[in-house]
């Protein structure tokens, strides 16, 4: 796959709290490889920087010239005191790891030994901005829903520019651009915790039973093999384990008998879940596009078929990824789910 006249190669990294992503590519605009890691960051962030060391060599015995573009928002993670002292470690443990490393801050990148202690807050959970600037080069008019496995980021462009008000997870939780509702590691009882269902009330213990890839599984809006994150309780992503997960939380044992029940109590939590976000999509519309003409939609994330759902339900346009990627990739769909590191990747150029 990979081309011997090949120059240059970029690594584009999105480090979070419970994945690292990263996509290479070469001069050419090639995707050489990507990949998302499994890396809870809490537990496990004394190894990140050998991770980086490790993904490097793999280009260095190839005699490439290797440069690192970097956005993060691991800096949350509770093992650090403060937000800025997340930062501050992540660009440190990447300058220990002696690559060629830029860090994306609001501004544009930087150098990662250039990177000053006031900057911090520029840096630290913006990797939906770079998002956004890279889609505002492309679609003037649109409101991009990143539907990751923990979030969704609503990202705002009218007339070229990004509107969006937030800058930081509160700010954006208050402006109603950021949700913390995802796809896959969210638990089910987050947003509801009861449901009444053919006369009876089936009350969702809040316990960490099982969690929102149990209910896309079950309902067949996501593949087994699409799923990058850990179950509630580190068995495989089977259709049959989601029931059982499913059923724990609810109070009782799986059995066939009971599947139709687990389905369509499934069902309405995904329904519960799915009008949430259209709340979210339609505020936006209402305060920054009166011309619905004009609106575009676009999904991007694990949960990208569900934003196009939203928006065929509510006759607005969408927009599929694969028209903004700048590269030979046919697999658009497998891309979208680590966009932000591809984003890297492109915004250097």
């Amino acid at each position: 796959m990979q081309n011997k006249s090949i120059n240059k190669t970029i690594i584009g990294w999105d480090i979070g709290g419970a994945h690292i992503k990263y996509c290479v590519i070469s001069d050419n605009s090639n995707i050489i490889w990507y990949d998302i890691m499994d890396f809870e960051f809490w537990n496990e962030y004394k190894d990140f920087k050998n991770i980086l060391i490790e993904i490097n060599s793999i280009y260095k015995k190839k005699n490439y010239h290797i440069e690192n573009y970097f956005t993060m928002s691991a800096e949350m993670c509770d093992c650090f005191n403060d937000r800025n002292k997340g930062v501050e470690f992540i660009i440190n443990e990447i300058i220990k790891s002696n690559c060629t490393a830029y860090i994306f801050t609001k501004n544009g990148f930087l150098k990662a030994s250039m990177v000053k202690k006031s900057l911090l807050k520029a840096i630290g959970s913006f990797n939906w901005y770079a998002t956004a600037l890279y889609i505002a080069s492309s679609f003037p008019d649109v409101i991009a829903i990143d539907f990751g496995s923990t979030t969704c980021d609503f990202i705002i462009i009218k007339n070229g520019k990004i509107k969006n008000k937030r800058t930081s997870d509160i700010t954006g939780l208050q402006s109603r651009e950021l949700l913390y509702s995802g796809c896959s590691r969210t638990p089910i009882y987050s947003h509801i915790n009861k449901i009444n269902y053919k006369k009876n009330s089936y009350t969702i213990i809040p316990e960490q039973f099982s969690s929102m890839s149990d209910i896309y599984i079950i309902l067949d809006k996501l593949s087994v093999d699409s799923i990058y994150s850990k179950t509630s309780n580190n068995s495989d992503h089977t259709k049959i384990n989601a029931y059982k997960r499913i059923s724990r939380s609810f109070g009782f044992d799986f059995t066939n008998k009971k599947l139709d029940l687990v389905k369509n109590l499934s069902k309405k939590i995904y329904n519960n879940q799915i009008k949430l976000i259209e709340e979210y999509i339609l505020f936006h519309q209402k305060k920054y596009f009166k011309n619905s003409e004009k609106l575009n939609i676009m999904g991007i994330g694990l949960g990208h078929r569900a934003i196009s759902y939203i928006s065929s339900k509510n006759h607005l346009n969408y927009i599929d990824i694969n028209n903004i990627l700048e590269t030979n990739i046919h697999n658009g769909s497998d891309l979208t789910k680590l966009f932000s590191s591809y984003v890297m990747c492109r915004l250097n150029k």
